[in-house]
């Protein structure tokens, strides 16, 4: 049973990490594109990691919203936390 659950929540944490980073990514692409335009994005595609880390505290403070940093931030911490249940469930 132990071995189960600590697949579930392992396949659990890892679909969250993907869909959270890749639709993170997608928002943070976004609101490159939005503000600074075609090669802007082109740009922040190919700095992908400084754009995940960046754009969402930028989007904090200059534009007002919490939707990236809620789903960059707060999605890769709890996947994290379920890949780390589900490792440390395992018998």
């Amino acid at each position: 049973m132990r071995l189960h659950l600590s697949r579930v929540l392992s396949a659990i944490g890892w679909l969250a990490w993907a869909l959270c980073g890749f639709g993170g990514l997608a928002i943070c692409i976004q609101i490159v594109y939005s503000s600074v335009g075609f090669w802007g994005a082109a740009v922040a595609f190919l700095l992908s990691p400084l754009t995940f880390v960046a754009t969402p505290v930028y989007a904090l403070f200059a534009l007002g919203t919490w939707t990236p940093l809620l789903v960059c931030y707060l999605g890769g911490f709890v996947s994290t936390a379920l890949i780390g249940a589900g490792a440390g469930t395992r018998p």
